[in-house]
């Protein structure tokens, strides 16, 4: 190529900007660095979106902030004596709640569908218990089971929320319900 040649490209490719007889060529960004700049945009909006709340995810400030609000109500309630561990028996959402997971985590499966217990776990529905009917000791159960017996800890399948609502279904609505074909009552009276 010819420096004649070359300055026909070069004039091809030079913008209009001339600062102090410095010429500036027309030179863009190859396509894989715009490639990755917009990749790099896009991750962030998904990002941002994503960590920072659309509706209902759970992850925005505020619902992190009331899960934390309830997680410290949950326990300074198990703190207090006499206190029922910030369980609210009668919210009928929690309630709600407490019965699908009831059957989702597959306590069914030992405690029978109306909790009225089988071969394998006691029976829910009448006033004795076993481990404790203080609502405090219902969550602490759940939350940590009781593998001695075969009862899956559920710490690392439920949140907090979720073990209050199970615990809420179990004292509130199981609990004194006594249907049909209940297993004999086991362990302590509760009174």
């Amino acid at each position: 190529m010819t420096d004649k040649n070359k300055e026909l490209i070069e004039d091809q490719h030079v913008t209009d900007h001339d600062y102090d007889g410095i010429r500036e060529l027309n030179n863009p960004s190859p396509y894989w660095v715009l490639f990755l700049f917009l990749a790099t945009i896009g991750f962030s909006l998904f990002y941002a979106v994503h960590y920072f709340g659309y509706p209902n995810n759970g992850k925005d400030q505020v619902s992190e902030y009331n899960q934390t609000v309830a997680a410290a109500k949950l326990e300074a309630g198990q703190n207090a004596p006499g206190q029922n561990a910030g369980v609210v028996l009668t919210d009928k959402a929690m309630l709600a709640e407490g019965a699908k997971l009831f059957i989702e985590k597959g306590c069914i499966a030992c405690h029978g569908t109306k909790g009225e217990g089988n071969a394998i776990g006691p029976n829910l529905t009448d006033n004795s218990w076993i481990h404790g009917c203080k609502p405090a000791e219902v969550v602490q159960l759940i939350t940590e089971g009781v593998p001695a017996k075969g009862m899956t800890p559920f710490k690392s399948m439920m949140t907090e929320v979720q073990i209050n609502s199970v615990a809420a279904f179990i004292l509130g609505t199981l609990a004194g319900s006594n249907p049909p074909n209940a297993k004999a009552p086991q362990g302590v009276e509760c009174k």
